[in-house]
């Protein structure tokens, strides 16, 4: 056997010891998928509906940040082999192949036959790299991804060769579609090449490459261009803060990422590292460099720490140990083989198995552990069996099922990706706010509810179900399950039958009055005020054919929310159509608790064009924006970072549905936009979205649009 064969059938053993040891464990495991496991598992399940249905435009606008390659991919796999577990960890797995033979490749091209090897196996065997193939996440696919890029990038021989670097191309593309971060991987590393550009063939092979990757990302990334960096930005700061991550400069947060090198990389890779970036540094290969050292350094800049996110990072990291090994003397490089061997089969065993129970102890000083075990779950949190209890108390019926606590195990995520699986007609919401507006079924828990920071919710609906018997009597017990952590699962259904035993008149008083004492939260300086309500026995039990809110002037807004924006409305009429309250609550303690309703109609409302602009000015995404009434349209310019926005609106469906706006007249900084790219530009500020995925719907009468007002007149 040759040499080169020699070492791809090292890697590729290493690889199928991988595989085997990763398939026992999910044989064994039980445990449900947490939170973007259970989306990413849900989504694949999507695009495999999409995709016996041939519907592409459905794979594009299925998630707002998430792109479609390795989400499809397991899709495709499902259709072939119906699996929640194969499925996703067959793609994974798939890529965790593609990812050592790219980090081989490239180490071996750089260093030499053992090199690679090396490589390869520090990146297979990496404690985190293991820990990921466990779990249908993005990030592994992520590093595959790099990890080829890099390769290709360096066959391109500085954009020289045509072949590869088109292929560059292909790759860069596909890895954008893999993730978004993947160009914060891939750009520090090719700019740095293409810095070095001398000739105009290796300029324009340049020049192909990007308009390649372009139009393999562009589908998808297009209509999301103005969107995606605000989100980027929430998940890195607002959502970080929130979360209780330290500041960015501090000594816990800049010390995160290099305290957990060892947990991550595992102890003889990091080792190899340190002597293999002594030696591209004094080698001067800038490129290699750049595409470690400064992602680390952004990622060290954001706020929001995850070891997922410095995954990608592993590839180079890997392919530097790689020269570190290769640098060492003859009788050195046997000792680095033996402890990398030895350490891979120890990191394997610890991560997947707990064995030896030494690796996941933490380390002195730096409080972290060798490698963060994950050694199966046997117990059952009894969602097949709650889904059972819903399937059979709904008759087959569609149902809206509020998930209450947030645990990793017990949460919306998992039951909605286990509902979609499994065919049910269930729609799963996640704990709601004030009022159970739309709610059938509940299922709380006791004990750990979730994370801190999304906790409070879960408890003070507890605690008001514990503590406000009229409220807790309009969502009775169906069902409890004892859950593995020592909680209990309890399971509430909407149940109305058998109001109070009162006439149905002073309900309807009661239900009057309590609508009267809450309106104050939504709307102040109220002149003309009338509340009609149409009802007949059945209010006994909740249900009010129409109640109807008229005046003649009000302040209207979320009064609770500091800084709400406001807005003056006048001759102003409002329906709730078939709606539902809670009975018991309004007779018994004079409080509203709204339960449902068909939809909500705004029939008839006047809003002056001074109202409407300040209104728009106190909403977040139209701070910086101009608005102008012009006749059947209203102008914006919304000012942001780049080029301005400007758009003309228009409202259609005056019969009394949910409202469609129409964009008109779309510049991009005073650049006319195409038709077939408008939705590119406008879905960012669309709010229709938004009103789709509301509790109750939403219906508007005929909208009339002049320069001195907004006119909502009843639909004919």
């Amino acid at each position: 056997m040759s040499g080169a064969r020699r070492e791809w059938a090292v890697v590729g053993g290493v690889f199928a010891v991988i595989v085997v040891v990763v398939a026992i464990w999910l044989a064994l495991d039980r445990r449900p998928p947490e939170w973007d496991h259970a989306n990413h598992l849900e989504r694949a399940v999507r695009c495999a509906q999409d995709l016996g249905r041939g519907d592409v435009r459905g794979i594009l606008e299925r998630s707002s940040f998430y792109p479609p390659l390795a989400l499809c991919a397991a899709g495709l796999v499902y259709r072939l082999a119906p699996s929640d577990a194969a499925a996703g960890q067959t793609v994974v797995l798939a890529f965790l192949g593609l990812g050592m033979a790219a980090v081989f490749a490239l180490a071996r091209r750089l260093a030499g036959g053992s090199a690679g090897v090396v490589a390869a196996v520090a990146f297979g065997t990496a404690p985190f790299v293991v820990f990921s193939a466990l779990r249908f996440q993005l990030d592994l696919p992520l590093a595959a991804m790099v990890a080829l890029a890099l390769l290709v990038l360096l066959r391109a021989e500085g954009f020289e060769h045509r072949g590869f670097t088109l292929l560059t191309g292909v790759v860069f593309g596909l890895g954008m579609l893999t993730k978004p971060p993947f160009a914060a991987y891939l750009l520090p590393p090719a700019l740095w090449v293409a810095a070095r550009i001398r000739s105009r063939r290796a300029a324009l092979n340049l020049g192909l490459a990007t308009l390649v990757a372009a139009a393999l990302a562009l589908p998808w990334y297009g209509p999301r261009l103005l969107g995606l960096a605000p989100q980027i930005a929430t998940r890195s700061f607002k959502q970080a803060a929130e979360s209780g991550y330290p500041e960015t400069f501090t000594a816990a947060a800049l010390l995160f990422y290099p305290r957990w090198l060892l947990g991550q990389l595992g102890v003889i890779a990091a080792a190899l590292l340190v002597v293999g970036l002594v030696g591209a540094v004094r080698r001067r290969q800038g490129w290699l460099l750049a595409s470690l050292l400064v992602p680390f350094a952004l990622f060290e800049l954001i706020q929001n720490k995850n070891l997922r996110y410095t995954l990608p990072l592993l590839p180079p990291a890997a392919v530097l140990a790689g020269l570190g090994f290769a640098a060492l003397p003859r009788r050195g490089r046997a000792v680095a083989a033996t402890a990398l061997v030895l350490a891979a089969a120890l990191q394997l065993g610890a991560t997947t198995f707990a064995v030896p129970r030494s690796f996941t102890l933490p380390l002195p000083l730096l409080g972290t552990p060798l490698a963060a075990e994950s050694p199966p779950m046997r117990t059952d949190w009894r969602h097949r069996e709650i889904l059972a209890l819903l399937a059979r108390d709904r008759g087959g019926a569609a149902a809206t099922v509020s998930v209450v606590p947030n645990h990793n195990f017990f949460s919306v995520s998992n039951f909605r990706y286990y509902g979609l699986r499994d065919g049910l007609p269930l729609q799963f919401t996640r704990a709601w706010d004030e009022h159970p507006l739309g709610v059938d079924y509940m299922i709380l828990k006791t004990g750990d509810v979730g994370p801190t920071w999304t906790a409070d919710k879960p408890r003070r609906i507890g605690e008001r179900l514990a503590g406000d018997p009229d409220f807790a009597r309009a969502f009775p017990v169906i069902g409890e399950f004892a859950l593995p952590d020592g909680s209990t699962a309890t399971v509430r259904a909407r149940r109305l039958q058998g109001g109070p035993a009162a006439p149905p008149a002073d309900v309807a008083r009661a239900v009057e009055a309590a609508f009267r004492a809450r309106l104050d939260e939504v709307a102040r300086e109220v002149e003309g005020l009338e509340i009609r309500i149409g009802h007949d026995a059945a209010i006994l039990e909740g249900r009010i054919r129409r109640l109807e809110i008229r005046a003649a002037s009000a302040l209207v807004g979320e009064f609770k929310r500091r800084d709400a924006a406001l807005l003056r409305v006048r001759d102003v009429r409002l329906a709730l159509e078939d709606l539902v309250v809670n009975p018991w609550t309004a007779r018994g303690g004079g409080r509203l608790d709204l339960l449902g309703a068909r939809r909500v109609a705004l029939e008839q409302a006047t809003i002056g064009a001074g109202d409407l602009r300040a209104f728009l000015h106190g909403l977040k995404g139209f701070r910086r924006a101009s608005v102008a009434l012009e006749p059947g349209g209203v102008a914006f310019t919304f000012a942001q970072p780049g080029p301005d926005v400007a758009v003309r609106i228009r409202v259609t469906r005056g019969d009394g549905s949910r409202p469609q706006l129409v964009a008109e007249r779309v510049r991009l900084g005073g650049v006319p936009v195409p038709g077939l790219l408008v939705d590119w530009v406008v879905r960012s500020y669309d709010p229709s979205p938004r009103l789709a995925r509301l509790p109750i719907p939403i219906a508007v009468g005929r909208v009339e649009i002049a320069p001195d007002a907004v006119r909502i007149r009843p639909a004919p």
